[in-house]
């Protein structure tokens, strides 16, 4: 805060301080204790303020100090000042801890229900400043041709001139339900799913097969699709309501399985790449992000942390 005031002479905020602390105490030297002052120091202050009032604001005998009448109309006036100065003070420091503004971003159809939901409700209790706009949708965006700030995309990382930070990292698992199983048998290896129907979630691209892996091999499973949707709650829905065979992310799936609305197939296996990469959940980005943008990110990591599983240290690289 500037140290400085307008007025007569340019009076220090420190020679108002100082003028106020005798009135209050009627001691100079009580009054530099007070402020962390010399007593010389105070008395410079006060006369100051007296240079530039042009009025004899405090009467000082051997023991006693008192204010004038001059002395006690202009000290109500520095107090309420300086208490305006204060609150402007805190007031600027609380806008500039709190974000303002829009943050434009996309987000995988799946995170309307999960995570997504609980980081914005955190944003909005500690940013309230802070809006967002997101565009649900599971193809990939560009950013920049989309006029975002970033989008998030899941699956596995691919290669593009963005930048991208890791959110988190996951294992894609088979998935049916529980009357789907009993209609059709459950298979507990990949050479049991010859015959069954699956469904396959096209967003962000078509696949002709998947590839399950046990930790030793990976084995390719030709897709002998019966249905297709666009979207990932799609998918999970028409795997809720027994269409057929789905692959869901492990954050997806894992809290359908304990409530018994879906099933784990071939369980020894996880879905991965046929490369082997690992799956995750990222933002991607032109250049820099702003502090807004920064801290949604955050928030998102925090919840799902909170809310989806363990937090995975974000890698930043090229995409």
């Amino acid at each position: 805060m500037p140290r400085h005031v307008p007025g007569p002479g340019q009076l220090r905020i420190a020679d108002l301080e100082a003028f106020c602390a005798v009135a209050e105490r009627l001691s100079y030297v009580a009054a530099a204790r007070g402020t962390g002052m010399s007593p010389s120091g105070v008395t410079r202050a006060v006369q100051a303020v007296e240079a530039a009032m042009g009025h004899e604001l405090l009467t000082r005998s051997h023991r006693n100090v008192s204010l004038t009448p001059a002395g006690e109309a202009y000290y109500d006036l520095a107090r309420a000042a300086l208490r305006q100065l204060a609150d402007a003070g805190q007031v600027l420091a609380r806008s500039a801890s709190e974000l303002q503004g829009l943050v434009r971003f996309s987000a995988p159809s799946v995170l309307e229900s999960r995570i997504l939901p609980a980081a914005l409700a955190a944003l909005s209790v500690s940013h309230p400043g802070l809006r967002v706009d997101v565009t649900y949708t599971d193809v990939h965006l560009d950013p920049a041709q989309a006029g975002l700030d970033f989008a998030i995309r899941g699956a596995y990382p691919a290669d593009s001139e963005l930048i991208g930070q890791t959110l988190w990292r996951y294992e894609r698992y088979l998935c049916a339900a529980p009357a789907y199983v009993a209609h059709h048998g459950l298979p507990a290896t990949p050479e049991d799913l010859a015959g069954h129907r699956f469904v396959l979630h096209t967003g962000p691209r078509q696949l002709r097969s998947w590839y399950l892996y046990d930790g030793r091999q990976s084995l390719r499973i030709p897709l002998g699709v019966s249905h297709r949707v666009t979207s990932g709650s799609g998918l999970v829905e028409l795997l809720l309501a027994g269409v057929g065979i789905g692959r869901l992310a492990s954050w997806v799936a894992q809290p359908l399985i304990e409530q018994g609305r879906l099933v784990r197939l071939c369980p020894h296996h996880t879905v991965v790449s046929r490369t082997g990469t690992l799956m995750e959940m990222h933002a991607v980005y032109h250049g820099r992000l702003s502090t807004p943008s920064r801290s949604v990110i955050a928030a998102i990591r925090k919840a799902w942390e909170q809310h989806g599983g363990p937090f995975v240290a974000p890698r930043r690289q090229r995409r």
